[in-house]
């Protein structure tokens, strides 16, 4: 693994923990969604709190996943922080923190560090070998 692809894994993280939350979202309005039936219905059918109990174990299923996942991405982002925290180039540690911490545009940090889009670019690859030397374990190529 690269030193983009290993930085690019809080990015990856967070956007699996909103789907999953997304996910439970969608399952709890479903499950408000289910209305009560009067007592004439027939045998075979199933009742709404049938449904209801279908659904819930999967929403504790998804929310146990969740907080798991939460754990891990929490767990990488200290890890991350610490690694650039501990370069002594405060240009990449900058340019490293906006774009894999803060989810930052090109063109946003260009204009938070002052620096044209191009030269932020340079500055990126510069620091992305930078980090990879510094962290032990990550290939820079």
């Amino acid at each position: 693994m690269n030193a983009k692809q290993y930085l690019r894994q809080l990015r990856w993280l967070d956007h699996v923990v909103q789907s999953k939350l997304d996910q439970v979202e969608s399952l709890r309005s479903l499950a408000e969604k289910i209305t009560h039936v009067p007592k004439n219905i027939q045998v075979q059918e199933s009742t709404p709190q049938d449904k209801m109990l279908e659904i819930m174990p999967k929403i504790v299923d998804l929310e146990n996943e969740i907080n798991r996942d939460i754990d891990n991405l929490l767990y990488l982002k200290l890890k991350i922080t610490k690694q650039i925290d501990s370069l002594d180039n405060d240009d990449y540690k900058l340019l490293l923190t906006l774009r894999y911490l803060n989810y930052k545009t090109w063109e946003q940090i260009a204009v938070e560090m002052g620096y044209t889009y191009q030269w932020v670019h340079v500055l990126h690859s510069r620091a992305l070998i930078y980090f990879s030397e510094k962290v032990q374990g990550i290939d820079c190529n």
